[in-house]
């Protein structure tokens, strides 16, 4: 891990509280904890990361209300930007991942400038319109979220496991601004599948990259699927290992249901078996800080797997 001092001498922001330290000393539970998001959207920017990334950054004024126009209009949309130190490129690339489609699938788009932004409907990209079909790619992105600025956790435990996956996997890694969860850090995700990943660390997290470019999952570190709601994530972690079952695609959701006294249903198919859970949320007593900077705390929570029935 990156000293607090180099931290602080780069940031120029004293480190005496690490709520990522905190977290894992409360044992808090990274089931059902991704960040929530059908439609991620990732654009190159090398310069500086501040607090508010995309809103604090040098691109022009007109694109950056273009965009947050219509990333207002997309559900459950995500906007990121994204650099690779070791990049060398005058244009800009673009990315788009979508999740929910299906199978999960990623664009990627070359950009002269981030003026053309202006011209691209990111609704109708969103929708797989069929205009993107040749901006399909073909391989992952795998993102790591190091925005120091945003929450001192994200450089000191992000930025090591960023340069260990750059120097293995090369361009299928990227650094990102903020996705959900500084407590989490290093927070990763496993694009277009949605997959958010936590508290990785340089000697952890090579072995999750490479188990997803082989079709798997790494249950020990995942938070969860971003196209689900918390108890739905944990219901499919929760299935998941009381099953063994880690390959990306063996299990879809069918549906799911709300249930009283903090329980839900959710039905996964799984190779034309149908799994009938129903999870429990229950809540501790004891707090944890939602961030370094931030007095605002909240209870742990974790979630139990009550009922597991197969039809």
């Amino acid at each position: 891990m990156t000293s607090p001092d180099f931290f602080s001498s780069v940031y120029n922001c004293p480190v005496d509280f690490l709520c990522s330290v905190e977290s894992l000393e409360l044992g808090e539970s990274l089931i059902g904890t991704a960040p929530r998001a059908d439609v991620w959207f990732m654009l190159e920017y090398a310069g500086r990361w501040e607090n508010k990334a995309f809103a604090d950054s040098n691109i022009p004024a007109e694109v950056k209300e273009k965009v947050n126009a219509q990333i207002k209009t997309i559900p459950e949309a995500r906007w990121m930007l994204i650099k690779q130190p070791q990049a060398n490129s005058s244009s800009v690339r673009f990315f788009a991942a979508l999740p929910k489609a299906d199978p999960p699938t990623l664009y990627k788009f070359q950009l002269n400038g981030y003026g053309e932004l202006l011209d691209m409907d990111l609704t109708a990209l969103a929708a797989q319109d069929a205009q993107f079909d040749a901006a399909r790619a073909t391989e992952p992105m795998f993102l790591v979220c190091t925005n120091g600025l945003r929450d001192q956790c994200c450089a000191l435990q992000g930025a090591p496991v960023a340069q260990a996956l750059s120097a293995q996997f090369g361009e299928t890694v990227w650094e990102s601004t903020h996705h959900g969860g500084h407590r989490f850090a290093a927070n990763f995700l496993h694009l277009p599948h949605g997959l958010s990943y936590g508290r990785l660390r340089a000697e952890n997290a090579a072995g999750v990259v490479q188990s997803a470019l082989e079709g798997c999952i790494t249950l020990d570190h995942l938070r969860g699927r971003s196209i689900y709601d918390e108890p739905i994530q944990a219901g499919e972690i929760l299935l998941r290992q009381e099953l063994g079952l880690d390959a990306v695609d063996a299990l879809s959701l069918a549906e799911s249901q709300g249930l009283p006294d903090s329980r839900w249903r959710a039905k996964f198919a799984e190779n034309g078996r149908v799994h009938n859970v129903v999870v429990q949320q229950e809540e501790s007593a004891t707090q944890v800080h939602l961030s370094c900077g931030d007095e605002k705390t909240a209870p742990l929570v974790n979630f139990r797997l009550l009922e597991h029935s197969t039809a």
